[in-house]
């Protein structure tokens, strides 16, 4: 193979591995929901429920990190209601920027029960379900639920919400891109 045919093959692998698809953006987001309704337990005390209400209207508060168009006081919707808070169950929030709909499926890995609170962690995707743009990445969730008075009394609510961007390249366009520099540097070496 003539050096001017292997330079020009591997220039054509390194542009493919340029020219892939360009993949979408991961969503970042770190924000807090705000429960302003009521909650309510299926057991006057929540440190030993299996659902809790939301509280809705759900709504974001502080907002950490965010390249999906959220806005503090924006409406999120948690289904289903009651929410369930129990190891393996599963649940949804959605919310609409201007970018799209953003759906996260979520199962609850861990709950903690306190004297007069429990706390709920749960783990899953969020995937923009209207629009495009964005990439599903890993999201997770943080509730905690207090009864300052105990039993039968009044339920505050906090929610947390975060995500890890996948960032790492796909393995074929790296495998792409090594094969087309690999091929410049072979052939630099011989000329």
């Amino acid at each position: 193979m003539k050096l001017s045919h292997l330079t020009a093959t591997a220039s054509a692998a390194a542009a493919i591995a340029f020219a892939a698809p360009t993949f979408a953006v991961p969503i970042e987001l770190q924000f807090n929901v705000l429960g302003i309704g009521a909650f309510t337990a299926d057991t006057p005390s929540v440190a030993n429920a299996s659902f809790i209400t939301p509280g809705a209207p759900n709504l974001v508060g502080f907002i950490q990190e965010n390249n999906v168009g959220l806005t503090p006081g924006q409406a999120t919707t948690l289904l289903p209601d009651p929410l369930p808070v129990t190891v393996g169950a599963q649940f949804t929030k959605s919310f609409t920027t201007e970018f799209g709909t953003f759906v996260e499926t979520l199962t609850v890995t861990q709950v903690q029960a306190g004297t007069n609170a429990l706390s709920v962690l749960a783990s899953g995707t969020i995937t923009q379900t209207v629009g495009t743009g964005f990439d599903p990445v890993p999201v997770f969730w943080s509730a905690a639920y207090t009864q300052n008075s105990g039993p039968g009394t009044q339920i505050n609510g906090s929610f947390n919400n975060s995500t890890t961007p996948n960032q790492v390249p796909e393995p074929v366009t790296l495998a792409l891109l090594g094969v087309g520099l690999a091929g410049i540097g072979w052939a630099r070496r011989r000329s």
